[in-house]
C-alpha cells in the first residue's frame, strides 16, 4: 500500500513539475538578489528566487550554506578537522578565536530572514493582487520556511543548545518584519527562537500541499516537515520528532538510495532520497572555488579531512559502501604527511560534465529523517525501540546489506544510533551539533599518543570539551555589538 501511495504521490508531482517549470525556474536563483518593491506575482517570483539565492550565500568569508554553515558543523566535532592551520577552516577547528575576529555567520542569514519578511509583508499588504491563492501559499510557505530555516541555524550558532537550560538562555533577535540591518532588535530567548521557528514551519506545512512539488532546489511540503522532524529532535521533544519522521519516511514520495546507486549518486541532483538540496549551476553561482565541494577535494583546496578516529569507525567494515565517499591522496607531499588512507570526503562532487565547485548542497536527506527518527525512538524507549532498530537497520543493511550485526529492539541504544549518524551524514555539517545537543564530551586528542592526524591545537579546551565551554557558541560580531545599541550588554559569556 505504501508504494502504490507513493507510486500515486510522484506522479501527481512529476505533473506538476511540468506545470511548474515556468513559476519556479531554479535557473534564477543565482542570479537575482535584489530586494526591490513587491507589487505583482510577476516581482513576488523574482523575490523569491533573491530569497534563496541569499540561502546559498557568497563566495565572501560571510558565506553561509556555500560553505561555512556546512563545515561548521563538522570540523568543530571529532570526524572532521582542519588539514592545516592557517586554512579557511582552522580558525573553527582550532576554536582560538575571539569577539574581534570570530568567523562569522550572521549577517547572511539576517539577510535571507529580511528577503523572506518582504515577501511576506507584500501578500499581507494585499499588493499581490494578480496571484491566486494557490500561487500565493506557494510562495508564502516557502517564505515561512525559509525564514524559519535561517532563525534556526542562527540559534545554533550563537545560542546554548536547548536542552542545556531549556531555552532560558538568549538566543538571536526574532526578526518578522521588513526591517534595515541596522535596526535589529535585541535578543530573544533560545526558547522564544524555537518557538518562531515552529510556527514558522507550521504555517509553512499548512500552505505547501503534500501532492505539490516546488521544483529543484525549492522547498515543499516534505521539507518543511523534514526540517521541523530536526527542531524537535534538537528541542528535545521526541514524540513531536518521532511523529514527523514516520509521516515522512511513510507518506512522502521519497524513498532511500539502494547500495547500488550509493556510489554514484552523489554527483546527480533530483534524486530520490534528497529532499531539499541549493542547486548550483556554474562557476558564476556563489560556489566557485570558495565552495564546500572545493574545500574538501585534494583537487581543490584541500581544506578539511576525515580525523583518523573516523576512519578507524569506518574500517571496522570493511565492505560499507560509505568508503566510496571518502578518497586517498594522490599528492606525493599529502602522502607523505597523511599516508594513503581515504581522507577527503567527496560527497560534493561536481554535476556529471561539470568542474569540483559545481556541486549542489544536500541539505535535508531522507537518511537524517530516518536516523532523526531513530534518536527520537530509543530516547522515548519501551516499545519505540523496535522503531529505533527499524530505522537503524535500514540505513546500515543499505551500507552493507551482507552484514551480520544484529539490530534488535533489546540492543539498540543511543550509541548506536549515533555511531550510524556519524557514518552516515559525516561531511554534511551534523556531528558537532549531534554531541552538543546530546551533552556528550567532544575528544578531538587527549595526548601525543592519541593525536592521529590532528596537528597541536593551541588552546587546550579545543582539545576535549563539553557543551560548557563558552566557545562551543560564537560570539556576537563586534561590529554587530557597536552598530546595534540594542545588542550592548548581550554578548555571549566568555567574550
Amino acid at each position: 500500500m505504501k508504494n502504490i501511495i507513493k507510486g500515486l504521490t510522484i506522479a501527481i508531482v512529476a505533473t506538476l513539475l511540468v506545470a511548474c517549470s515556468d513559476y519556479l525556474d531554479t535557473e534564477q536563483y543565482a542570479a537575482i538578489s535584489s530586494d526591490a518593491a513587491i507589487t505583482n506575482l510577476s516581482d513576488a517570483k523574482a523575490a523569491l528566487t533573491g530569497m534563496y539565492d541569499g540561502l546559498q550565500g557568497s563566495s565572501s568569508r560571510n558565506s553561509y550554506y556555500a560553505s561555512r554553515m556546512i563545515y561548521y558543523g563538522d570540523v568543530r566535532g571529532d570526524d572532521m578537522q582542519a588539514s592545516r592551520s592557517g586554512n579557511r577552516t582552522s580558525a573553527l577547528y582550532e576554536m582560538r578565536y575571539t569577539e574581534d575576529n570570530a568567523p562569522a555567520i550572521w549577517g547572511v542569514p539576517y539577510n535571507v530572514i529580511r528577503r523572506a519578511n518582504n515577501l511576506l509583508k507584500a501578500f499581507d499588504d494585499e499588493l499581490v493582487t494578480d496571484a491566486s491563492t494557490a500561487e500565493a501559499n506557494l510562495i508564502k510557505g516557502q517564505a515561512f520556511a525559509v525564514r524559519a530555516l535561517a532563525h534556526f541555524d542562527l540559534v545554533r550558532v550563537y545560542g546554548k543548545p536547548y536542552v542545556v537550560d531549556q531555552g532560558a538562555s538568549l538566543g538571536v533577535p526574532i526578526v518578522t518584519e521588513p526591517t534595515e540591518p541596522s535596526s535589529i532588535p535585541p535578543r530573544n530567548t533560545v526558547d522564544e527562537v524555537y518557538k518562531q521557528v515552529i510556527k514558522d514551519l507550521e504555517d509553512a506545512i499548512g500552505l505547501l500541499s503534500p501532492s505539490e512539488d516546488t521544483g529543484l532546489g525549492y522547498i515543499n511540503h516534505w521539507a518543511a516537515k523534514a526540517l521541523l522532524c530536526r527542531v524537535y529532535l534538537y528541542k528535545g521533544d521526541n514524540q513531536q520528532a518521532l511523529s514527523l519522521a514516520q509521516d515522512v519516511i511513510n507518506n512522502s514520495p521519497y524513498e532511500l538510495w539502494t547500495n547500488a546507486e550509493y556510489a554514484d549518486v552523489w554527483a546527480d541532483e533530483g534524486t530520490s532520497e534528497v529532499i531539499f538540496e541549493i542547486v548550483n549551476f556554474d562557476t558564476s553561482d556563489w560556489g566557485d572555488r570558495e565552495g564546500i565541494g572545493y574545500l574538501m577535494s585534494e583537487a581543490g583546496y584541500s581544506d578539511m579531512i576525515v580525523t583518523t578516529a573516523f576512519s578507524n569507525l569506518l574500517d571496522e567494515d570493511p565492505s560499507d559502501v560509505r568508503h566510496v565517499i571518502l578518497d586517498a591522496s594522490k599528492d606525493e607531499s599529502n602522502i607523505k604527511e597523511w599516508g594513503t588512507a581515504k581522507i577527503f570526503v567527496n560527497k560534493f562532487r561536481g554535476k556529471t560534465g561539470s568542474q569540483i565547485p559545481v556541486a549542489n548542497i544536500p541539505i535535508l536527506r531522507l537518511s537524517e529523517v530516518y536516523l532523526n527518527g531513530a534518536e527520537a525512538a530509543v530516547k522515548l524507549g519501551g516499545s519505540n525501540n523496535q522503531i529505533a532498530a527499524d530505522y537503524v537497520k535500514a540505513i546500515a543493511e543499505r551500507a552493507n546489506p551482507e552484514s551480520i550485526e544484529s539490530i534488535t529492539a533489546a540492543n539498540i541504544t543511543l550509541d548506536r544510533v549515533l555511531k550510524e549518524r556519524r557514518k552516515e551524514l559525516v561531511g554534511e555539517g551534523h556531528r558537532f551539533f549531534d554531541l552538543m545537543r546530546n551533552n556528550l564530551t567532544c575528544t578531538r586528542y587527549t595526548s601525543e599518543s592519541n593525536m592521529g592526524r590532528h596537528y597541536i591545537l593551541a588552546e587546550p579546551d579545543s582539545r576535549q570539551f563539553d557543551n560548557t565551554y563558552f566557545r562551543t557558541i560564537l560570539p556576537i560580531p563586534i561590529a554587530e555589538m557597536n552598530a546595534n545599541p540594542s545588542l550592548k550588554d548581550q554578548q555571549n559569556s566568555g567574550y
